[in-house]
């Protein structure tokens, strides 16, 4: 497996080699939910301003989420940037590699469970016989058996 020396003198493997981070407690994640997210420069190389989220805007909230999940390098960095509360509502929304989503479902089977979808109750059902067009009634084809020809 190959390293990479990084500043500080760690040796890191490439996030696509090494297993995804996953704090032992969901509820030991402490970061913000609101304002402003910078993620490190190891995660989302080019300036600054390309590695700032407008956690408020939740497209720019998921990318981050999905950023941090699938790049942190431990434990800590997961603690100190995702916020549980955040987590648990966009989790179902979130586009993971599927090792990274199964090592935290696996660690934390309440994610799993986690839904983030309308109640059935407000979402209008079709009906049960197949697609039909509104404002058109339905007619009812009938078919006329034809005599056989005789030989």
């Amino acid at each position: 497996m190959s390293y990479v020396a990084t500043r500080d003198g760690r040796r890191n493997r490439s996030a696509a080699r090494r297993a995804p981070a996953v704090p032992d407690r969901i509820d030991d994640l402490h970061g913000n939910s609101l304002g402003v997210l910078e993620v490190p420069h190891h995660m989302s190389c080019g300036h600054a301003s390309r590695r700032r989220y407008d956690l408020e805007d939740p497209a720019q909230l998921r990318t981050a989420y999905q950023q941090v999940l699938c790049e942190a390098a431990g434990c800590g960095e997961i603690e100190d940037l995702i916020n549980p509360a955040t987590l648990r509502q966009v989790w179902r929304d979130l586009h993971l590699p599927s090792r990274v989503r199964e090592a935290w479902e696996t660690r934390h089977p309440s994610l799993r469970r986690t839904v983030n979808r309308t109640k059935p109750e407000s979402v209008p059902r079709a009906a049960d016989n197949g697609f039909t067009r509104r404002g058109r009634p339905r007619t009812t084809r009938t078919t006329t058996l034809r005599p056989a020809l005789a030989r």
